[in-house]
Protein backbone atom coordinates (compact mmCIF):
# COMPACT_ATOMS: atom_id res chain seq x y z
CA UNK A 1 0.00 0.00 0.00
CA UNK A 2 2.83 2.32 0.81
CA UNK A 3 4.25 1.77 -2.65
CA UNK A 4 0.93 2.58 -4.30
CA UNK A 5 0.50 5.61 -2.16
CA UNK A 6 3.94 6.82 -3.16
CA UNK A 7 3.04 6.52 -6.87
CA UNK A 8 -0.15 8.39 -6.25
CA UNK A 9 1.52 11.07 -4.27
CA UNK A 10 4.15 11.53 -7.00
CA UNK A 11 1.67 11.37 -9.90
CA UNK A 12 2.83 14.72 -11.22
CA UNK A 13 6.34 13.24 -11.67
CA UNK A 14 5.51 10.21 -13.76
CA UNK A 15 2.27 11.34 -15.44
CA UNK A 16 3.93 13.72 -17.92
CA UNK A 17 6.59 11.24 -19.13
CA UNK A 18 3.94 8.51 -19.35
CA UNK A 19 1.65 10.78 -21.34
CA UNK A 20 4.53 11.68 -23.67
CA UNK A 21 5.32 8.01 -24.15
CA UNK A 22 1.70 7.21 -24.95
CA UNK A 23 1.48 10.08 -27.40
CA UNK A 24 4.70 8.92 -29.05
CA UNK A 25 3.28 5.42 -29.41
CA UNK A 26 0.08 6.80 -30.95
CA UNK A 27 2.02 9.05 -33.34
CA UNK A 28 4.33 6.24 -34.41
CA UNK A 29 1.33 3.99 -35.00
CA UNK A 30 -0.29 6.64 -37.16
CA UNK A 31 2.94 7.26 -39.09
CA UNK A 32 3.43 3.53 -39.57
CA UNK A 33 -0.14 3.19 -40.80
CA UNK A 34 0.30 6.02 -43.28
CA UNK A 35 3.58 4.61 -44.54
CA UNK A 36 2.10 1.15 -44.88
CA UNK A 37 -0.97 2.62 -46.54
CA UNK A 38 1.13 4.55 -49.05
CA UNK A 39 3.10 1.45 -49.94
CA UNK A 40 0.63 0.13 -52.54
CA UNK A 41 0.10 3.67 -53.86
CA UNK A 42 3.84 4.16 -54.30
CA UNK A 43 4.08 0.74 -55.94
CA UNK A 44 1.36 1.68 -58.45
CA UNK A 45 3.04 5.03 -59.10
CA UNK A 46 6.35 3.29 -59.77
CA UNK A 47 4.65 0.78 -62.08
CA UNK A 48 2.85 3.58 -63.94
CA UNK A 49 6.09 5.53 -64.30
CA UNK A 50 7.90 2.44 -65.61
CA UNK A 51 5.08 1.81 -68.09
CA UNK A 52 5.24 5.43 -69.26
CA UNK A 53 9.00 5.17 -69.68
CA UNK A 54 8.48 1.99 -71.71
CA UNK A 55 5.96 3.73 -73.96
CA UNK A 56 8.27 6.70 -74.43
CA UNK A 57 11.16 4.37 -75.26
CA UNK A 58 8.97 2.65 -77.87
CA UNK A 59 7.94 5.98 -79.37
CA UNK A 60 11.58 7.10 -79.41
CA UNK A 61 12.58 3.93 -81.27
CA UNK A 62 9.77 4.51 -83.76
CA UNK A 63 10.89 8.10 -84.30
CA UNK A 64 14.49 6.98 -84.77
CA UNK A 65 13.37 4.34 -87.28
CA UNK A 66 11.24 6.93 -89.12
CA UNK A 67 14.17 9.36 -89.19
CA UNK A 68 16.46 6.65 -90.55
CA UNK A 69 13.85 5.75 -93.18
CA UNK A 70 13.50 9.39 -94.18
CA UNK A 71 17.27 9.67 -94.53
CA UNK A 72 17.31 6.59 -96.77
CA UNK A 73 14.46 7.95 -98.88
CA UNK A 74 16.23 11.27 -99.28
CA UNK A 75 19.39 9.44 -100.34
CA UNK A 76 17.42 7.30 -102.79
CA UNK A 77 15.75 10.41 -104.21
CA UNK A 78 19.11 12.09 -104.73
CA UNK A 79 20.45 8.93 -106.39
CA UNK A 80 17.31 8.60 -108.52
CA UNK A 81 17.58 12.19 -109.70
CA UNK A 82 21.27 11.73 -110.42
CA UNK A 83 21.06 8.43 -112.31
CA UNK A 84 17.52 8.11 -113.65
CA UNK A 85 16.29 11.70 -113.86
CA UNK A 86 19.50 13.32 -115.04
CA UNK A 87 19.50 16.34 -117.38
CA UNK A 88 18.11 15.70 -120.85
CA UNK A 89 21.48 16.21 -122.55
CA UNK A 90 22.96 13.39 -120.47
CA UNK A 91 20.20 10.80 -120.82
CA UNK A 92 18.10 11.47 -123.91
CA UNK A 93 20.42 9.89 -126.50
CA UNK A 94 21.22 6.86 -124.27
CA UNK A 95 17.48 6.46 -123.65
CA UNK A 96 16.61 6.46 -127.37
CA UNK A 97 19.58 4.25 -128.22
CA UNK A 98 18.55 1.69 -125.60
CA UNK A 99 14.94 1.67 -126.82
CA UNK A 100 15.99 1.06 -130.42
CA UNK A 101 18.56 -1.55 -129.42
CA UNK A 102 16.06 -3.57 -127.37
CA UNK A 103 13.47 -3.32 -130.11
CA UNK A 104 15.99 -4.69 -132.61
CA UNK A 105 16.96 -7.48 -130.19
CA UNK A 106 13.36 -8.64 -130.46
CA UNK A 107 13.85 -8.70 -134.27
CA UNK A 108 11.53 -5.74 -134.76
CA UNK A 109 12.05 -2.37 -136.36
CA UNK A 110 10.36 0.79 -135.06
CA UNK A 111 8.45 2.71 -137.73
CA UNK A 112 7.10 6.27 -137.91
CA UNK A 113 8.67 7.48 -134.68
CA UNK A 114 7.31 10.69 -133.18
CA UNK A 115 8.44 12.49 -130.06
CA UNK A 116 6.79 14.76 -127.52
CA UNK A 117 8.08 16.67 -124.53
CA UNK A 118 6.02 18.32 -121.83
CA UNK A 119 6.88 19.96 -118.53
CA UNK A 120 5.23 18.57 -115.41
CA UNK A 121 4.32 21.63 -113.34
CA UNK A 122 3.84 19.64 -110.11
CA UNK A 123 7.22 17.90 -110.02
CA UNK A 124 9.20 20.36 -112.13
CA UNK A 125 10.41 17.45 -114.27
CA UNK A 126 10.06 17.07 -118.04
CA UNK A 127 8.17 14.09 -119.49
CA UNK A 128 9.53 12.92 -122.83
CA UNK A 129 7.71 10.30 -124.90
CA UNK A 130 8.42 8.39 -128.09
CA UNK A 131 5.59 6.81 -130.09
CA UNK A 132 6.20 4.33 -132.87
CA UNK A 133 4.64 1.39 -134.68
CA UNK A 134 5.89 -2.18 -134.59
CA UNK A 135 4.92 -4.97 -136.97
CA UNK A 136 5.71 -8.57 -136.14
CA UNK A 137 4.54 -11.76 -134.52
CA UNK A 138 3.02 -11.87 -131.05
CA UNK A 139 6.05 -13.56 -129.51
CA UNK A 140 8.45 -10.95 -130.90
CA UNK A 141 6.28 -8.10 -129.64
CA UNK A 142 5.98 -9.72 -126.21
CA UNK A 143 9.75 -10.16 -126.09
CA UNK A 144 10.21 -6.54 -127.10
CA UNK A 145 7.97 -5.35 -124.26
CA UNK A 146 9.81 -7.60 -121.80
CA UNK A 147 13.19 -6.23 -122.90
CA UNK A 148 11.94 -2.67 -122.50
CA UNK A 149 10.56 -3.41 -119.02
CA UNK A 150 13.93 -4.82 -117.89
CA UNK A 151 15.96 -1.91 -119.23
CA UNK A 152 18.29 -0.15 -116.78
CA UNK A 153 16.90 3.07 -118.22
CA UNK A 154 13.87 4.60 -116.50
CA UNK A 155 11.22 3.65 -119.08
CA UNK A 156 7.47 4.10 -118.70
CA UNK A 157 5.29 2.07 -121.08
CA UNK A 158 2.57 4.68 -121.48
CA UNK A 159 0.34 2.91 -123.97
CA UNK A 160 0.23 -0.23 -126.07
CA UNK A 161 -2.44 -0.47 -128.73
CA UNK A 162 -3.26 -2.91 -131.52
CA UNK A 163 -3.45 -1.13 -134.87
CA UNK A 164 -4.14 -4.01 -137.26
CA UNK A 165 -5.26 -7.62 -137.10
CA UNK A 166 -3.07 -10.34 -138.50
CA UNK A 167 -3.57 -10.97 -142.20
CA UNK A 168 -4.88 -14.39 -143.27
CA UNK A 169 -1.52 -15.22 -144.82
CA UNK A 170 0.63 -14.13 -141.88
CA UNK A 171 0.59 -14.01 -138.09
CA UNK A 172 2.10 -10.54 -137.95
CA UNK A 173 0.23 -7.70 -136.27
CA UNK A 174 0.91 -3.99 -136.03
CA UNK A 175 0.91 -2.28 -132.64
CA UNK A 176 1.52 1.29 -131.59
CA UNK A 177 3.78 1.66 -128.59
CA UNK A 178 4.35 4.85 -126.58
CA UNK A 179 7.29 4.94 -124.20
CA UNK A 180 8.16 7.74 -121.83
CA UNK A 181 10.77 8.88 -119.38
CA UNK A 182 11.49 11.87 -117.16
CA UNK A 183 14.30 14.40 -117.26
CA UNK A 184 15.45 17.00 -114.78
CA UNK A 185 15.35 19.84 -117.28
CA UNK A 186 13.95 21.04 -120.61
CA UNK A 187 16.72 21.24 -123.22
CA UNK A 188 15.12 23.08 -126.14
CA UNK A 189 18.30 23.05 -128.22
CA UNK A 190 18.60 19.27 -128.00
CA UNK A 191 14.91 18.81 -128.78
CA UNK A 192 15.27 20.98 -131.89
CA UNK A 193 18.14 18.76 -133.05
CA UNK A 194 15.66 15.87 -132.93
CA UNK A 195 13.09 17.97 -134.76
CA UNK A 196 10.93 18.44 -131.68
CA UNK A 197 9.78 21.92 -130.77
CA UNK A 198 9.48 22.74 -127.08
CA UNK A 199 6.16 21.44 -125.79
CA UNK A 200 5.13 19.82 -129.07
CA UNK A 201 5.71 16.63 -131.05
CA UNK A 202 7.51 15.90 -134.25
CA UNK A 203 8.45 13.09 -136.60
Amino acid sequence: MNGSSAWLRLWYVWTVPALVAVLNLVWMAQVRGKVLGRGPLLTRQVQDAEAQVGRLDGQLRQLEAAAAGLTRLQGNLVELRRQQLAPMRERLIPFLTDVVKRTQEAELRPERISYAAQRDEKSGLVYFSATYALTGGYEKIRRCVHLLETSPQFIVIQSFGLQGQAAPTTSDVTVQLTLGTYFADFDEALLKQLGVDAGSSGA
